[in-house]
C-alpha cells in the first residue's frame, strides 16, 4: 500500500450474495480495477489464511498456501503491507513483512511431470511455470543428479520442441537417474541479467534462486551435480552460466549455438531485450578469449563442457572448439553432423551420453 492505502494492490474475499469469490484489485485513489482472474472459493471457514505476495511486478493471492490468482502489474513500486476490512468482515492474526523468491506446487500430470508456479523479482512478468520430472525407477548404482533443460522460447513455447519431453521420451530420467528441471521465462531467455530491466535478471534467477531451491527441496543425497543442456540461445546461455557459476552448475552441454555472437542486438529484439545494452554483453557474456581466460581455472583439469552441432552455427561451433583448445579448457565434441535446429532432432541423446560420462569421471 501507498498513500495511506489510497494506492494499493488488494486481495479481496467477496461474499458475493452467498457465492463467495477471491479477487485481486489495483486501487488508484477512488478507482478500483480488477487484475487477474476471479476464483470461486466458496465460503471460507474460520481459520482460513489469505496471503497476498507482491514481488517485483509479480502478484500472487493464496488461500491456505495454495495459489488461487497469479498475474503481473508494474503500476506501483514500494510501499508497506496493510489490511482492509469492510462491513462485518473480521480478521485475526494479521502480519505483513518482506517477501521474496517462492515456489508453489500446482499439479502433477498423468506422465509424472510436476508443475509449480515460481514467484521471483528476478524472473518477472509472471509468475512463471516450473516443470519437474523425477525418476521413478532409477538405474541401480547410478548417482542421482539434476538436469536443467534450458528453453529457447518465452513461457511454455514449443515451436522448437520441448526439452523435458525429449528427455522423458528417452527414459533418461530413470536410465541416468536424473531429476529434470524445466524453467520458463517471461521473455525469450538468453540467460543474462539486463541492466535496464530489474525484472529480467535471468542469470541471477538461475544461479542464485532456482539452483539453491532445487538443491534444498529436490535433493536425495545432497551431493547431486547440476547439469545444463541447451541449444541456440540457451546453448550460449548454458556456456555463460557454467563458466560464471562453476560452483552452482557442474556440467554444460551446448548444441548449435551462436558462439561467435559479437553484439547484443545481433539477433534483434530477442537478444537485445535480454542483454539490455551492448556494454553489458561485451563485458559479461560475449565468449571472447579474454572472457574465457578470466573463467578458465575450474575447467582446465576436468572435462565439464560438451559442444556439438550443427544446422545454423557450424562455423561458430568450430571457432569455439578451437578457442577452448587453445586455452587448454577441457571439453568434448561430437563429429559435426547436420540436424534440424530443434530439441527433438537427435542431438539430445548424444549430449546426455557425454554429460553422463563426464559426470562419472567427476564423481570418481
Amino acid at each position: 500500500m501507498q498513500n495511506g492505502g489510497q494506492n494499493s494492490y488488494t486481495g479481496l474475499y467477496f461474499w458475493n450474495s452467498g457465492s463467495p469469490e477471491l479477487m485481486l484489485f489495483k486501487r488508484n485513489g477512488s478507482t478500483w480495477s480488477q487484475i487477474g482472474n476471479t476464483y470461486n472459493c466458496g465460503p471460507l471457514p474460520a481459520g482460513t489464511t489469505l496471503k497476498l505476495m507482491v514481488v517485483g511486478n509479480t502478484l500472487a493471492f493464496m488461500e491456505n498456501g495454495v495459489e488461487r490468482i497469479a498475474t503481473y502489474d508494474d503500476s506501483f513500486v514500494g510501499g508497506a503491507p496493510g489490511i482492509m476490512a469492510h462491513g462485518a468482515a473480521q480478521a485475526d492474526n494479521w502480519a505483513g513483512g518482506t517477501s521474496g523468491f517462492e515456489v508453489h506446487y500446482l499439479s502433477t500430470d498423468s506422465t509424472g511431470v510436476e508443475t509449480y508456479d515460481v514467484i521471483s523479482a528476478n524472473n518477472g512478468y509472471g509468475p512463471q511455470l516450473l516443470r519437474v520430472l523425477r525418476p521413478t525407477n532409477p538405474a541401480v548404482g547410478v548417482a542421482h543428479n539434476f538436469l536443467y533443460t534450458l528453453p529457447v522460447e518465452a513461457r511454455e513455447g514449443i515451436n522448437f520442441g520441448d526439452g523435458l519431453q525429449v528427455v522423458q521420451s528417452l527414459n533418461a530420467q530413470n536410465q541416468k537417474n536424473l531429476t529434470v528441471i524445466a524453467p520458463s521465462f517471461g521473455a525469450e531467455p538468453w540467460y543474462a541479467d539486463n541492466p535496464t530491466d530489474a525484472s529480467e535478471q535471468e542469470e541471477t534467477f538461475m544461479a542464485a534462486e532456482l539452483q539453491p531451491w532445487v538443491m534444498a527441496n529436490l535433493s536425495t543425497t545432497g551431493t547431486e551435480q547440476n547439469w545444463l543442456i541447451g541449444f541456440s540461445k540457451s546453448g550460449i546461455g548454458a556456456q555463460d552460466l557454467l563458466l560464471k557459476h562453476p560452483d552452482a552448475f557442474t556440467l554444460g552441454a551446448s548444441w548449435d549455438f551462436p558462439a561467435d555472437m559479437s553484439s547484443y542486438d545481433q539477433y534483434g529484439p530477442s537478444s537485445a531485450d535480454s542483454y539490455g545494452t551492448d556494454a553489458n554483453f561485451q563485458a559479461s557474456y560475449r565468449l571472447t578469449r579474454a572472457f574465457l581466460t578470466a573463467h578458465e581455472a575450474p575447467f582446465v583439469a576436468n572435462n565439464r563442457i560438451w559442444i556439438g552441432g550443427y544446422q545454423s552455427f557450424r562455423t561458430d561451433i568450430s571457432d569455439y572448439e578451437t578457442l577452448l583448445t587453445s586455452l587448454g579448457i577441457q571439453h568434448s565434441t561430437e563429429t559435426p553432423t547436420q540436424m534440424t535446429h530443434r530439441w527433438d532432432s537427435g542431438w539430445v541423446p548424444i549430449a546426455l551420453a557425454a554429460l553422463y560420462q563426464d559426470s562419472v569421471n567427476l564423481h570418481s
